[in-house]
Formats: structure tokens, C-alpha cells, sequence
């Protein structure tokens, strides 16, 4: 924060180790504990001299940053070293080249992060190094963290950095963060910058941490190029997300922006935030997605994309949601990206579904669907994986009379070579060893319905017994069993040319075109009557099925007759619920036309 500008003293009770504050006037809240303050003083000294003639350090000089001048005199004949220290004297580096045998007079040297600094002599022959080492600027920045709150006027805490004196002094300022004033809500590291940006006491605010991999966290401001800095957003709109690309890219609750330039290094001279789009952010993380950042608008219903436009020669937003606003009626909670094997943006809504978004920005692919499981989704993570990213969910359900929350997965997509690894169950379990008709460690799905996918085979449903157990009727060695979950497809309406007819046209056939499918059934609409597709691999519906593999249309399409009439506005609607895959690449309505 800023420095005092009231005439509020803070007197300290010792100048290092554990101290006690004391104000002159009401400062202190208990929320401050833990909080960082500076209390800067005028030095007892900035001048350091000293004179070394064997192989030895001299002591350190105070911790300070800014400007300083180190001069050598004398004749001599070793090394001599200026080394400085960010840890307080636990470890050393050089500050300037070595020293042989040769004296050296600089002014004008810097130091940007804070440190303290020593002489060393090292490789001694003969003769003496005197040297003077003054710190230019005359107050000490003294830090503290308090730990415990006495009163409205007086804290304990204890010295980061230690203090020049026990004088009361005026030139102090309370650090940004706190229980009291609050923490940053989001962080993004931007280019080697530790970055954060918006805390309830200041929500516009954005924090660059120092610019370099070994001092990453130090947010000591200074003036260098790489010093840390701190900058407020125009306007009233607290940051939702950062995120880095070739710019710092900022979502707030009113607008989407930029900070920085493309191509150059962002300093604390550097140019300020750039609004970019009107259309403001949720708190929900956004995603990049190849070229293009994903983002929920604020209100939590629209998803929009945030791309650079050549002909409007700026970032803008235009709505991912548009031709399917319905999806997220309930609201957006959660999101995560998926990359592998196709881009995916996984959106947990507030009514316990989970909306997927295929989006392949440069196949013009913009496809919704819904993912409903028996339960509620309640939040959504990715991890990279080698072929396929892996997605995790927490799902909240309601077994045996309990609500029970549990941490899934999502199986993979391609299963691989061997059909038994096809996995199209929920919560589920599976089983690859010896044959037997006993399964057990299902406690978590105790009193549940389980459909299960034994051998290459559908069997007949079994009910989890109290001990977490199950008996299926045909022994097997390669089980899979958890919950059901139905797959949906309807076509849009099926129209030959605008002058369509009931009367003079009817579908005689349908021809599936499928991959890899064991189980499918059809209607014409979604309040048809269903017909099932025989893949001769259900035990249930036949008990000596013996498919071994799935259906895949090699040479001529799966084709099967059309018992239905006709009506106007006539959809194919395709269902399955049962556990094995189903995939279709082209669905062929065959018509029948009348005079």
C-alpha cells in the first residue's frame, strides 16, 4: 500500500528478532496478523569502511536497496570479491567481478532486489585492500510480519528485514495483503513474473513480482526493468482471471483486456492496460484452446472466445453459445479443457449436468452435448495425458439412503486393441483375471442397479448386495460393471425440398453407417416406439449370444426397415443405455415417394 501520509507514528521496541509496534493512534486490526509492514528510518550509517590483509570477509554492511558506490586502495596482492546476500548472511554470491590485485572505483552501482553485502579476500600473498562501500540512500526499509494483535495501537511482530533504530518514525506502510485487507483471487506467471491481480480491498490491482527465476517471489518495488511493481486497472471492475500469452491477458467483471506490448518486456514503465471487449468475465478459469483463449461471460451463461480479429485489428468476443443457449440455462460453476484426442471444453453447470463443447476453430466445429449421470457433477479437472488428457470429476450421489461425494474419471476413448478394456459405465469397477461368477469391492455402490459388460458380453443387470457384492449368471474373466447412463441422438427434422408432403413420401429404410458399436436402438422422434438393433452379443436378449468383437460396417452399412409411419417433420432418434459403445459416422434415410 501506500506510505503513511498522517502524522501516525510507529515506534519499535527493538531493531530485531521479536519486537513490539506501538502507534500513536488507532492503526492495528487483529486481521493484520500474519500481514507484512516497512518501517522505514534514517541509517546510523551508510558509510562502511575497512581494511583486509589475510583470507577473510569483513562483516556485512545494513540490508538496503538502491544505489551504492565500493571503492578499493592500496597495494596488494590477492583476490578480493564484493559478494552480496537476500538471506541474510546464510549464503553468498559475487555482486561484481573479482578483484586481482587491482583496485576499483565505481559510484554508481545498484542493487534492485535488497540485500546485504560483505568484502572477501581470498589467494592472500602480501600487502592490504582498504575499501569503502557507501549506501546511497539514507533510509533503512526495514520489514516486519506481525504476530500477534495487543491493541488498536500496539502489534508484536517480528523482523524480516532488520530496522535501522527504535525512533518513532511516520514513513511506514502496511503490506497489500492480509485477513484484513484481503488475498489476490488470481495469479499467472508472465514472462518469469510471479503475477497477481485483484484482493477485496483492491480488486483492480495487479502485482508483478521481480524478474528473475531465483527471486521470483520478491515484491520489493524498485526501478530497474526487472524490479517488481504495482499497477491499479481503470474503471470499477474486479479481475476475475489472468492469463499469459504474447500479452498479459486480464478478464474482469466488465471487460476483457490486455496489458503490455507484443514483443516487449512489461516494466514498471511500461504501457498500462488495454480494454479490449465490453463483454466482461465470470470467476470461472478460462482455457486456451490452440490459437484462442475460452472464457464464461459474466452472468455465467455465455461462453465466448477471446481471439485476436485482423480486420478489427483488436482482441474480440464473440459467443460460443448462439445456437445452442438452452445448454446453459442453469448456469456455468466449473470448467476444464480437454486437448487430446479432440479439443473439448467441460462446463459443470449449477443444476448437476456437465455441457461439453467440441470446438475445432479451424474446421468450424462449434457442437454442444450434454453429459447427465445419476448424481450431480460438482466441479471438473484435466490432466495432459500421453495419448488422451485425462478428465476428473467430483460427483456428488445418493447411495444406499447416503449422500456420498466421490472423486472419477473418465475413461479414455480408445481402448485399445482389445474390446474387454471398452469401459461405457459410471462409478464403475472392472475385473480381468480367472473366470468366476463373484465380484466384490462395490461397497460404494451398495443397493445399486450395476449393468454390466462381461466377456465381449451384455449380461443381466445385478443389484449390489450390503457387503459390496455381486453374482452375475455366466462366469467370465473380463468384467466391467457400474452405473447406467443413456446415450441420446436425435437427427434435425428430415426434409427433402421445401415442399415436402406427409402424404407423398415415406421412409422405407434407414442405413447406419457404424464404428465399433455393440448396442443401438432407433424411433422414429424421441416419443417413438424403440426397436433394437441385434449386435447378437446381449445375453438378456439372447442367451447364447457369442459375439466376440464390436460391429463396425466394412462393406455395407448396417440397413434396418423403417416400421413406422409417416409425419411432417419426421427426426431419426437413436437411444442405448446399455454398457458397450456406440458410434455412428452416417446415418442414410431411404424414401419412398407417391405420385
Amino acid at each position: 500500500m501506500g506510505e503513511n501520509t498522517s502524522t501516525t507514528t510507529i515506534t519499535p521496541s527493538a531493531t530485531t528478532g521479536s519486537i513490539t509496534l506501538t502507534a500513536s493512534a488507532d492503526t492495528f486490526r487483529s486481521g493484520q496478523v500474519g500481514s507484512l509492514w516497512q518501517i522505514s528510518q534514517p541509517r546510523d550509517t551508510s558509510v562502511f569502511k575497512g581494511s583486509l590483509a589475510s583470507d577473510t570477509s569483513s562483516s556485512s554492511t545494513a540490508y538496503f536497496s538502491g544505489g551504492y558506490s565500493f571503492t578499493t586502495t592500496g597495494t596488494w596482492d590477492a583476490t578480493v570479491t564484493l559478494e552480496r546476500s537476500t538471506d541474510g548472511g546464510t549464503s553468498w554470491s559475487g555482486a561484481l567481478s573479482p578483484l586481482n590485485s587491482t583496485n576499483f572505483d565505481n559510484p554508481a552501482e545498484n542493487e534492485d532486489s535488497g540485500a546485504i553485502y560483505r568484502v572477501t579476500m581470498s589467494d592472500w600473498a602480501s600487502g592490504t585492500c582498504n575499501y569503502t562501500f557507501i549506501i546511497s540512500d539514507s533510509l533503512n526499509p526495514g520489514v516486519v510480519r506481525i504476530t500477534a494483535f495487543n491493541s488498536f495501537t500496539s502489534v508484536d511482530a517480528t523482523t524480516i528485514l532488520d530496522l535501522a533504530n527504535t525512533d518513532a518514525t511516520t514513513r511506514w506502510r502496511e503490506g497489500y495483503w492480509s485477513d484484513y485487507r484481503g488475498w489476490p483471487e488470481t495469479v499467472a506467471v508472465h514472462q518469469q513474473r510471479l503475477t497477481f491481480g485483484g484482493s477485496a480491498s483492491f480488486p483492480q490491482t495487479l502485482w508483478f513480482g521481480k524478474q528473475d527465476p531465483d527471486d521470483f517471489s520478491n515484491f520489493l518495488e524498485g526501478t530497474l526493468d526487472t524490479s517488481s511493481f504495482t499497477r491499479a486497472l481503470p474503471g470499477q471492475n474486479p479481475i476475475r482471471w489472468l492469463l499469459s500469452q504474447d500479452y498479459l491477458l486480464i478478464g474482469t467483471s466488465g471487460s476483457c483486456g490486455k496489458y503490455g506490448e507484443q514483443g516487449a518486456s512489461v516494466t514498471p514503465t511500461s504501457s498500462n492496460y488495454q480494454e479490449q471487449s465490453t463483454f466482461g468475465s465470470s470467476i470461472v478459469k478460462p482455457a486456451v484452446a490452440g490459437d484462442v483463449v475460452i472464457y464464461i461471460e459474466r452472468g455465467n451463461r455465455n461462453v465466448r472466445e477471446f481471439s485476436y480479429s485482423l480486420q478489427a485489428d483488436k482482441y474480440i468476443s464473440p459467443d460460443l453459445t448462439i445456437v445452442s443457449p438452452e445448454i446453459t440455462d442453469s448456469g456455468i460453476k466449473d470448467a476444464a479443457f480437454q486437448l487430446r484426442p479432440e479439443p473439448v471444453l467441460w462446463c459443470v453447470l449449477n443444476d448437476g449436468e456437465i455441457a461439453t463443447l467440441t470446438y475445432q476453430k479451424d474446421q468450424s466445429v462449434i457442437a454442444w452435448t450434454k453429459q447427465i449421470t445419476d448424481g450431480d457433477f460438482e466441479s471438473v479437472a484435466t490432466i495432459p495425458g500421453t495419448d488422451e488428457d485425462e478428465v476428473w470429476v467430483s460427483v456428488e450421489r445418493t447411495i444406499d439412503g447416503s449422500t456420498v461425494r466421490y472423486i472419477e474419471q473418465f475413461q479414455p476413448r480408445d481402448w485399445g486393441s482389445d474390446v474387454n478394456d471398452a469401459w461405457f459405465v459410471d462409478s464403475g469397477l472392472s475385473y480381468s483375471d480367472t473366470a468366476t461368477t463373484d465380484f466384490g469391492g462395490l461397497d460404494h455402490l451398495v443397493g445399486e442397479d450395476l449393468y454390466i459388460y462381461a466377456d465381449t458380453l451384455i449380461e443381466a443387470n445385478e443389484v449390489v448386495a450390503a457387503d459390496g457384492t455381486i453374482t452375475i449368471n455366466n462366469a467370465a474373466s473380463n468384467v466391467t460393471v457400474g452405473l447406467p447412463y443413456t446415450t441420446k441422438i436425435e437427427t434435425l427434422p428430415l426434409v427433402i425440398d421445401p415442399q415436402d408432403k406427409v402424404m407423398n413420401k415415406k421412409i422405407k429404410n434407414v442405413a447406419f453407417d457404424f464404428y465399433k458399436t455393440g448396442a443401438c436402438q432407433f424411433s422414429n422422434g424421441s416419443n417413438g416406439t424403440l426397436q433394437n438393433i441385434n449386435f447378437k452379443n446381449s445375453l438378456i436378449l439372447d442367451p447364447s449370444a457369442t459375439a466376440t468383437d464390436l460391429y463396425t460396417s466394412v462393406v455395407a452399412f448396417k440397413k434396418v426397415y423403417w416400421p413406422f409411419g409417416s409425419r411432417r417433420k419426421q427426426t431419426i432418434y437413436i437411444e442405448t443405455d446399455q454398457p458397450m459403445p456406440l458410434t455412428i459416422r452416417s446415418i442414410t434415410p431411404n424414401y419412398r415417394i407417391y405420385p
